[in-house]
């Protein structure tokens, strides 16, 4: 029993240190992002609709999470990006004269993972909280549903990002590369494929678009249809709002997958 005891302490000691040793590296790091968070949120629950007189307050609970979720997509990229892009970067901070490169990695993912998602937890608290202030005590499942496919939503970024991180050298050209293809470079392939498409091709490679999940996973009842076409002047405009539930999170644990085992595979060629 003891020798378990000694291998199990051999085992995840290095990777629970790391993740200690990783979270105070990224202190001031996390502090901005959850003043940042905490700020957009008051902005969108509480501010806007207090003090601009036209910003009226939304008819139902699921409706006004929904208005208020309006920023979570852009922090959950813009932390992930900041977060996960350090991977090309050596670490000087680790204590053990020997670790093994994948415990490291293990270890350096999962403490940047828990920081991004204590931000995450922290806007959906303050959108909450006055969600109960202005509509009373109401339990609302797709609330909650709509915290856990964010979180699954972050994962998914930081494996992309983490993908990327394992073959650049350079941190800043991880964010700036990470950055323009979530935030610009999918944006702008989703726009072309449904132009050519017709609507006919749904944008599932695009994680920009299954983010697009976290909010309409509150409308009651669900979109249907989940492609619509707007006329202006003459000019037909076509949009895919969202993925259903069950292929949207399917697709994100395969971006998840796939993303990390390239990575993984990757990382393994590269000294740390």
């Amino acid at each position: 029993m003891l020798k378990k005891n000694n291998r199990f302490i051999q085992l995840f000691k290095p990777i629970i240190n790391t993740i200690f040793i990783e979270i105070k590296k990224q202190k001031k790091k996390f502090i901005f992002f959850i003043i940042i968070s905490i700020l957009v949120s008051l902005l969108q629950s509480y501010i806007l609709p207090t003090l601009i007189p036209f910003q009226l307050l939304s008819n139902t609970q699921a409706e006004y999470f929904q208005n208020g979720l309006s920023f979570i997509n852009l922090i959950a990229l813009f932390a992930a990006c900041l977060f996960f892009s350090e991977f090309s970067k050596k670490t000087g901070f680790i204590i053990f004269p020997k670790i093994n490169k994948y415990k490291l990695i293990i270890g350096k993912y999962l403490g940047n993972l828990i920081l991004i998602s204590i931000i995450i937890l922290s806007y959906y608290l303050v959108l909450a909280l006055f969600g109960v202030y202005y509509y009373g005590w109401q339990f609302n499942i797709r609330f909650i549903q709509s915290f856990l496919i964010a979180l699954l939503y972050v994962i998914a970024l930081s494996s992309f990002v983490t993908f990327f991180s394992s073959f650049m050298s350079s941190v800043n050209m991880t964010i700036i590369t990470t950055v323009l293809i979530l935030f610009i470079g999918f944006n702008i392939a989703d726009s072309i494929v449904t132009l050519v498409g017709s609507g006919n091709i749904e944008p599932l490679y695009s994680l920009s678009y299954l983010g697009n999940l976290i909010s309409y996973i509150l409308e009651d009842p669900f979109p249907d249809p989940r492609y619509i076409e707007i006329t202006i002047r003459g000019f037909t405009i076509g949009t895919w709002l969202t993925p259903t539930v069950q292929i949207g999170i399917t697709m994100l644990v395969i971006f998840i997958i796939v993303y990390l085992l390239l990575a993984s595979l990757l990382f393994k060629r590269r000294q740390l």
